[in-house]
């Protein structure tokens, strides 16, 4: 077993064969071998126990020990459709409403919508400004969007930007990345200003960057890949507002990912993660084939399971972390 940091997070890495004796149980007080982040060297208590690519032959054995077993990280996926009310059809009333309410104070406010293809590099710095401010006010933020500088400005990946801009100031933006070998458009990266965040914004963005990719002839859309750890480095609160953009979350292998794989993970605390933390794992026997994840809720305490359930999940449960909540090391 290898305990490491993952931005902040103390994971134990064990191995098939080492399953049947959970060396995890004796882990307190163990140091960090590796990884980068706060916690690095120092004495740490494993939040999170994980297994990569478990065998078939252990995928009960896992289930018996609390584990559940998961894409490691998910994509999120819409149906263009063939144009925007259609689309906007298959939302819930509250999702139509707040999506048109967003675009009705944008334009009231006169926000002034520019669509960049390609990216020109002024445009890039300033966002890339206001996304490396808004990374820096989350707990675990990792500014993943500036490795991509070079990309968007030279390629060979194709992106273009939708941006938002009041007056000279711009209030948000979002880079999309074109895949056409897989038919989609990709909203990569995203920023909105806390001013235009609190007035929803970003869902003015992401329907002005489907409206683009709608015009480029692609049928669908994606919001990326995603860790399936919801609770960490990003928060449930995404879930709701995916969901609630009509968007569907499928193992990222299944979407062409060539990095995509499974995992098992048995959550032992939340001292470092949310409560809720929230995990998309595979749904198990039984499952129809066309509802393959189920979400399950880990916290400390009971929390209502229905804001959980979207059209494509089998099921919603909660348990309680295996060592329950620590105070930190």
């Amino acid at each position: 077993m290898e305990i490491v940091d993952r931005y902040g997070l103390s994971l134990a890495l064990i191995e098939p064969h080492e399953l049947a004796a959970e060396p995890w149980a004796a882990a307190a007080g163990r140091t960090a071998d590796s990884g980068v982040g706060p916690g690095a060297g120092v004495d740490v208590d494993v939040d999170v126990v994980r297994m990569e690519r478990p065998p078939a032959e252990l995928w009960d054995e896992l289930a018996g020990r609390g584990f559940l077993r998961k894409p490691a990280t998910v994509t999120w996926v819409a149906e263009l459709g063939s144009g925007e009310e259609e689309f906007l059809a298959r939302l819930d009333t509250k999702a139509r409403q707040d999506v048109r309410r967003a675009r009705r104070r944008a334009q009231a406010a006169g926000l002034r919508e520019v669509v960049e293809e390609p990216v020109s590099k002024r445009t890039l710095e300033a966002f890339l400004a206001l996304y490396e401010e808004r990374v820096a006010q989350m707990r675990f933020g990792v500014p993943f969007a500036l490795g991509y500088r070079d990309a968007v400005l030279h390629g060979p990946e194709k992106f273009c930007g939708v941006f938002a801009y009041a007056g000279d100031e711009l209030a948000g933006g979002c880079l999309v990345l074109e895949l056409p070998e897989r038919d989609a458009a990709v909203v990569r990266f995203s920023a909105v200003s806390a001013q235009w965040r609190r007035h929803s914004l970003a869902r003015a963005l992401y329907f002005s960057a489907m409206r683009v990719a709608r015009a480029k002839g692609y049928t669908r859309v994606t919001l990326g890949n995603e860790p399936n750890l919801l609770g960490h480095l990003t928060q449930p609160g995404l879930f709701h507002f995916k969901t609630g953009m009509g968007f569907a979350a499928v193992p990222s292998q299944d979407f062409g990912d060539p990095d995509g794989h499974d995992e098992a993970d048995l959550v032992l605390s939340l001292r470092t993660l949310g409560d809720p933390t929230l995990i998309l794992a595979y749904a198990g026997p039984g499952a129809a084939p066309e509802y393959p994840l189920a979400a399950r809720l880990v916290s400390d305490s009971p929390v209502p399971t229905a804001p959980y359930r979207a059209p494509f999940l089998a099921s919603v449960t909660r348990s309680a972390p295996r060592c329950g909540r620590r105070t930190g090391a």
